[in-house]
Formats: C-alpha cells, structure tokens, sequence
C-alpha cells in the first residue's frame, strides 16, 4: 500500500506536513518523524499546524520545526508545496483547523495542483485525499508512518524511533488500550533497538507536570461523580476553575480517562468549558462499548475507546445530557 506514495515522494521536492487541531504526541511524532525522513532525502520540507504546541508536549520538538500557521508568513511555501501529508486526520480538510482551507484550495487547484496524502488509524475516512493510508486496526498513526519508512528502506535514526515511540505509547495509553497488538509490539521493539529509552521516554512523558497541573488532576479526581449503576463517570471544568490552577485546556492530555481507574466505569467522560462558551467534550470506554458513533452525533469523531467533539452550550446542561446519552448507550435505567 506504500509504493504509489514512495513513487510521489521520490518525484518531488516541495512538501507541507500538518495533522489535526488539538495536538498529541501522535500527531506531532508522526510529523517530525516523517520531517527527518524526508529531509534525510534532501527534500524541502515545512510542518505547518493550526495550533500551536502545549506547554506540556514542547519538550519532543527541541529544534523548533513545528510551526503554527500564519496566512502572511506560510501562503508562499503552500504554494510552493508539490506534496501535502495530512497525518492522524482523516476526517477533511476541516478536521485540521485554520490551515484547512489553504491547503485544500492547493490540493484541489486547477492548475499544477499539489498531491493531498492522508495517513491515519481512525474509522470512517472522508474522500478528500489524492492517496489515503487508512488503517483503523494500527494502534497509532506512528506505526503507520514506522512502516511507510521501513518499506522506503529509511533509516532509523535515534530521533526519528524517538519520535515514533512516542506517538505509540501515548496513542495505546502505554501499550495497554484494545487495538495494541502484536504488531505495536514489534515495532516498539525495533524503535528500542534503535536507540529508544523506554524509562527516559515514560518519565518525560508522565513524571514532568508542572504542580499546578498534578494539583489540578486531584481536583479533578476529587470531583468525579458516578451514575448508570457505576457504569459511567464525569466531570465539568470551567474556564473560572482551569484559570484558578493555571492551567490551559491544551494541557489536559491524559485527564478524560482519569475516571476509566474506578472498578466498574464503562464509559468516562469530561467536559471542558471554553471561553468561547463552546463545551469540549472527550469520551473513553473500556473497550465494551464504542463511544466514537456518539462524538460523530456530536460533530465529532475518533476511536470506539476514545472520541471527543466539541458543542456550543451550557457547560452544565451539555454535561448533563450527555451523561443521560451515555446511559441510554449502555442501556442503564435512570
């Protein structure tokens, strides 16, 4: 499934990575591994996100080749590009924020238009790329791109399994969510082989908070209220709360499926109000139920265990309804 996209590569110079709005170490590994790949081709290459990086996930780019899009400074290299890779979004240009709109009007130009390439691991693809890779049954885009290089014959350098093992131990919530197979293990295997620290890589990931984010994780543990017969747990934050901790909601990685440790807990869900009086919402399951259809009701999207989207309304109120959509899923009388 490779050799059309090697075929591109190998033709072109000019190239454009971004991935979707609201980064992870996924979305950000992928990209600055495919980065090194293609440069250690001699191609030109710029990673150009609609967001900037968070606080937290600064640490994986210490070279600064992640770029947040700016329409005056970016328009002339996106006209240059030959090649867009849109990686872990599948979903349409939409999915990756501001950029979306200049990069599809490259892709679908009439004339001396560039080769959209989409690589992802979420179900339900939309049509709107040149070339899709989409394999729901990979762990994480990562792995995709481990194999895209592998398959090219590109090396592994200590950087680029740096890069790649992140993207997979935070996708598989540290090898242990439903689609971590046999493969993801292999690979991991191969990324320590070429250099990795596993311990080192676990400690930046999980071991380097800011205090007022570990303070924060505890207010929210002491917050989590159960219901549907201890099948589903949640909790609401406000921007008065996030502000009183110091804390963005672009910090928040890791916190929705703070509520799966409780015995019992199917589904849990987190509500984050924004300034914008929009309401983000991240669902986990335990891999018995798939929370991903009741995201795409929402405008949302993502994997059976864990999908979000976000709504316009009353951070309360939506946090309520959604827990009654929840329990309706499970089919818990109230």
């Amino acid at each position: 499934m490779w050799s059309e996209i090697i075929r591109v590569v190998s033709k072109q110079q000019h190239f454009i990575l971004t991935t979707h709005a609201n980064l992870d170490l996924d979305a950000l590994g992928s990209e600055l591994a495919l980065d090194e790949y293609l440069r250690s081709l001699g191609k030109e290459v710029s990673i150009l996100n609609s967001d900037s990086v968070p606080r937290s996930l600064r640490f994986v780019d210490p070279e600064r080749r992640l770029r947040t899009f700016s329409p005056s400074r970016h328009q002339s290299k996106i006209q240059r590009a030959e090649v867009i890779f849109v990686l872990d979004a599948s979903d349409g240009w939409e999915r990756v924020g501001r950029i979306g709109r200049a990069l599809a009007a490259r892709a679908e130009s009439l004339q001396d238009r560039a080769t959209a390439i989409c690589i992802d691991h979420h179900p339900d693809p939309a049509d709107f790329a040149h070339l899709t890779v989409v394999n729901p049954a990979a762990a994480a885009t990562a792995e995709l791109i481990f194999d895209l290089i592998t398959h090219a014959g590109g090396v592994l350098t200590p950087s680029i399994a740096r890069w790649l093992y992140l993207g997979i131990l935070t996708d598989t919530g540290s090898f242990r969510f439903p689609k971590t197979n046999l493969h993801t293990h292999q690979i991991a295997a191969r990324l320590i082989e070429a250099g990795v620290d596993p311990t080192q890589l676990y400690k930046e990931v999980y071991e380097q908070h800011p205090l007022q984010l570990v303070r924060l994780k505890g207010y929210v543990l002491n917050s989590l209220q159960v219901g549907g017969n201890g099948q589903v747990a949640w909790c609401a934050l406000d921007q008065a709360t996030l502000k009183a901790f110091g804390v963005s909601a672009a910090d928040l990685d890791g916190f929705p499926g703070l509520a799966m440790q409780i015995g019992g807990v199917r589904v849990s869900l987190l509500c984050v109000g924004t300034a914008k009086g929009r309401v983000k919402i991240s669902l986990r399951s335990d891999g018995s139920v798939a929370v991903n259809g009741l995201a795409a009701q929402l405008g949302g999207g993502g994997h059976p265990s864990a999908a979000g989207a976000t709504v316009e309304g009353d951070l309360a109120q939506v946090t309520a309804q959604l827990v009654a959509r929840i329990e309706a899923l499970l089919e818990v009388r109230p």
